[in-house]
């Protein structure tokens, strides 16, 4: 089988699991040991300094696993020599300085801050990240990955970035876009996963960590890169995934996962099958081994998406949020399922931004949003379009009388029709026989006097604000009080109190045509 043969049965397009081969082949960041021994020398000062720490962890842990633990030992000398300002252990960094005010282990810190200074690509490599880059655009659906570098937002454009297992169980993933950084992150230092006690924490929350990312395992090819076979972190994530699986579903992990194996005396490229036994559980696998990563690439670009990847990815996260919440976004809007434009066996969907899209805009906008964009100004429509495309329908379904002059007010273009159908005077809103009807119970009060002395009576209020004489109006004093009703009651226009809707509505056109129709 070739590469592109392995690529061509992937369903999708797939996840990237990248380890820290990655950022040491493009970025020249040394692995683990060497991160710990540079950090080692600084405390001690010496070339068998890592030696050291070593030969401690060997003797204090039993299992194999001694990494998190030599970085304990480390941090603990580290973190003293830092606090007694020792030579060479502080870098001077502003963010380093400020990251330890704020409590952060200055290991950690410093650790940091040394990984976001090496972020220039090697030389060699410029034409391989070239590739990856190109191919983040449409033919990866995501990363996974453990490294604290920001290899992959530098390049991946447009990409979500989540960091750190918790930000992760408790996200709404949509599993398109998005950078995963299980071991948190050089942006927060207190994120990274390095020592033994922040490995301990991961450990004991691993099991919600597989189950948010089963989904991700299950519907995606996932690429593991940078990896050993036999590297810890990826055998926990996998041990915890095959859990949920049963053994006659393991089959379906064989055509998904993918293992890139790096052999650098490797001219072509040799495709062969690999099996992981985890959890008395046999996974089959495809491995892949290479030297040119670039073959790799080459062959992902074949898998492509139907739209750019950041581009699904908003679509999702705006149907997600209006699924529960109702509500249209700032880059969806969506008619009634029961517009009869739209035939009932039919579901459609317009894709576009909110400036452009303009097929249902007048069944996204209804009367109570046109009354509250000129008190809120919370639609994301332009005036011209909304009285291009709202206007007739609204006025249709309100016998006229809605606010025009503020929509005319704003837009650019003429509507002469509309402004002949708009109202000319006071009169034409506020009728002299409800004038009449109210004028005992107003009396000689100002509308400021009537707000302040009624207001405790809601309903009463606005009925005597709305039947004021025109020389008793004062439009500072109505715009404080609607400003001031929407912010306490953003929902008030959608009140099953008729009579309390209608008087609203009624200071809104009073305020819409003394503020706007001059």
């Amino acid at each position: 089988m070739t590469l592109s043969e392995v690529v061509s049965k992937f369903n999708t397009t797939p996840f990237i699991f990248a380890g820290s081969g990655i950022t040491r082949r493009y970025y020249g960041l040394p692995d683990w040991s060497g991160l710990l021994s540079m950090f080692a020398n600084k405390v001690k000062k010496d070339r068998f300094a890592y030696r050291l720490y070593e030969f401690k962890a060997k003797q204090e842990v039993e299992n194999d696993d001694i990494m998190p633990y030599i970085a304990t030992l480390i941090e603990r000398d580290f973190n003293e020599a830092w606090f007694e300002n020792q030579s060479d252990v502080r870098s001077g960094e502003e963010r380093v300085d400020k990251a330890v005010e704020n409590g952060v282990s200055p290991f950690k810190a410093e650790i940091c801050a040394y990984i976001r200074s090496r972020k220039d690509a090697v030389s060699d490599y410029e034409e391989e990240i070239k590739k990856l880059k190109n191919i983040s655009k449409n033919n990866i659906s995501g990363i996974i990955t453990t490294n604290y570098d920001e290899f992959f937002e530098n390049i991946f454009d447009g990409y979500k970035t989540f960091v750190g297992q918790d930000e992760l169980v408790f996200s709404q993933l949509q599993g398109i876009a998005e950078i995963y950084k299980i071991h948190g992150s050089v942006s927060r230092e207190e994120s990274i996963i390095i020592n033994q006690e922040d490995y301990q924490l991961f450990y004991s929350k691993s099991k919600y960590l597989a189950a948010k990312l089963m989904t991700i395992f299950m519907e995606y090819p996932i690429i593991f890169i940078g990896y050993s076979m036999t590297d810890s972190d990826i055998r926990t994530i996998l041990s915890n995934i095959v859990q949920c699986l049963p053994k006659e579903k393991m089959y379906l992990m064989q055509n998904r996962f993918v293992f890139v194996e790096y052999k650098p005396d490797e001219v072509d490229v040799v495709v062969s099958s690999h099996s992981m036994v985890l959890e008395n559980k046999t996974i089959e696998m495809t491995k892949i081994s290479l030297s040119d990563f670039g073959k790799l690439y080459d062959a992902l670009s074949k898998k492509k998406a139907s739209l750019p990847v950041k581009v699904l990815r908003r679509f999702k996260d705006d149907i997600y949020s209006f699924v529960l919440t109702n509500e249209p976004t700032e880059k969806m809007r969506v008619a009634p399922l029961d517009d009869d434009r739209i035939d009932e066996e039919t579901l459609a969907i317009t894709i576009g931004l909110a400036s452009t899209g303009t097929f249902g805009l007048a069944r996204a906008v209804d009367a109570e949003k046109w009354y509250k964009n000129i008190i809120c100004h919370d639609l994301q429509y332009t005036s011209d379009q909304l009285l291009e495309y709202a206007y007739e329908e609204l006025a249709k379904q309100n016998s006229r009388k809605i606010p025009i002059w503020y929509y005319l007010k704003q837009a650019k273009g003429t509507f002469t029709d509309i402004i002949n159908k708009a109202p000319k005077s006071y009169d034409e809103i506020v009728t002299q026989v409800s004038i009449e009807r109210n004028k005992t119970a107003v009396g000689l009060r100002t509308m400021k006097e009537v707000w302040e002395q009624e207001k405790q009576n809601y309903k009463k209020a606005l009925r005597l604000m709305g039947a004021i004489p025109y020389d008793k109006v004062n439009i500072d004093v109505l715009e404080n009080v609607l400003t001031e009703l929407f912010l306490k009651k953003p929902d008030c226009l959608k009140t099953k109190d008729a009579n309390i809707k209608s008087n609203i509505k009624r200071l809104i056109r009073i305020y819409d045509f003394l503020k706007f129709a001059n």
